[in-house]
């Protein structure tokens, strides 16, 4: 009896000082839903994550946010993202939905997410939703002229479908695209377990294309665990100090013009004030490879000299462990 007591007063106590349960902020999407809403509940869903962002401006919690978005097809939507609050904001199914939400372009749209900062870690988390028949899928940018600063991270993508994007099935500022998922400046982010299929420019602009593209100083991400089929461009590219990513466990089938994975830097005709250069310490790592999108390419491409601004620390790339499909 006393035994019982006890256990029951040690369970009462645990419960006492276990810690509160952590407040989350929601918003709801339906593809039904009335922008003239409030967002709070299923039953008054909005529409769009252009007044998801705009009601979280109005209302400027301090706590994490979940933009729960039921099943159906969103078509044409357009944001670019501006509330950050330091907390995870995730973008993701209501529970128990038996199919994913489709956010379709219509093959007429630009970027479907859009984030400009360099404010630090912005903390973003998408999962298992589809992106098809835009020109650009998600767009993280921080500073390209402050590498070692202005940056935005600790962004994760998990379990995404990019399907028909690019410059043949969405209308942007160029007849080119340059990828489903570009970073620049944006680091320590993890893509894993996503789907890219039919990642495609007009065949003259292919090279400008990547399913995934770093530029100018987005390091330290992780690629792990993705599926790349159907890429006209090299479907992974590095760009411009690019440092310290991680790609691994990956599949590559019909994906890249010359390589499944390239690093490159601009020479001649570029934008910067200032001399870009080679990335370096990037590792390439139990990747299944095989044939590129118009034939047979190496899996891994080195555009340049490596020592273009210097003497690098660490090599450019360490590839071990590729299989050769």
């Amino acid at each position: 009896m006393i035994t019982r007591l006890a256990g029951a007063t040690l369970a009462a106590v645990a419960l006492l000082c276990a810690p509160p349960a952590q407040a989350v902020f929601r918003l709801y999407l339906a593809a039904d839903g009335d922008d003239a809403r409030d967002g709070r509940s299923a039953a008054t869903a909005i529409r769009t994550l252009a007044r998801a962002d705009r009601l979280l401006q109005a209302h400027a919690p301090r706590e994490d946010i979940e933009i729960r978005i039921a099943p159906g097809t969103y078509r044409g939507q357009q944001v670019l993202w501006t509330y950050l609050n330091g907390h995870r904001i995730s973008f993701l199914p209501t529970p128990g939905a038996g199919a994913r939400p489709v956010f379709d372009g219509g093959g007429s749209a630009g970027t479907w997410f859009e984030l400009r900062s360099a404010a630090g870690a912005s903390k973003l988390q998408f999962r298992y939703l589809t992106v098809t028949n835009y020109w650009l899928g998600i767009d993280l940018v921080g500073d390209r002229n402050d590498p070692a600063g202005g940056w935005n991270g600790y962004n994760e993508v998990r379990n995404l479908r990019f399907v028909r994007i690019g410059g043949r099935y969405g209308a942007g500022p160029a007849p080119y695209s340059y990828a489903a998922v570009r970073l620049i400046n944006s680091r320590y982010n993890g893509l894993y377990d996503n789907h890219f299929e039919s990642i495609e420019n007009p065949s003259e602009y292919s090279g400008y294309l990547h399913a995934i593209y770093l530029a100018h100083g987005a390091s330290a991400n992780r690629i792990e665990r993705n599926r790349f089929v159907a890429v006209n461009g090299d479907a992974i590219r590095t760009r411009d100090g690019a440092d310290a990513n991680r790609m691994a466990d990956n599949v590559f089938d019909r994906a890249g013009k010359r390589a499944a994975y390239s690093d490159w830097y601009c020479i001649e005709r570029c934008t910067l004030p200032r001399p870009e250069c080679p990335s370096a310490g990037n590792v390439f790592r139990d990747n299944r490879v095989g044939d590129g999108y118009y034939g047979a390419v190496p899996s891994t491409l080195l555009f340049g000299a490596d020592d273009a601004c210097g003497a690098l620390a660490e090599p450019r790339l360490i590839e071990s462990g590729t299989v050769r499909d």
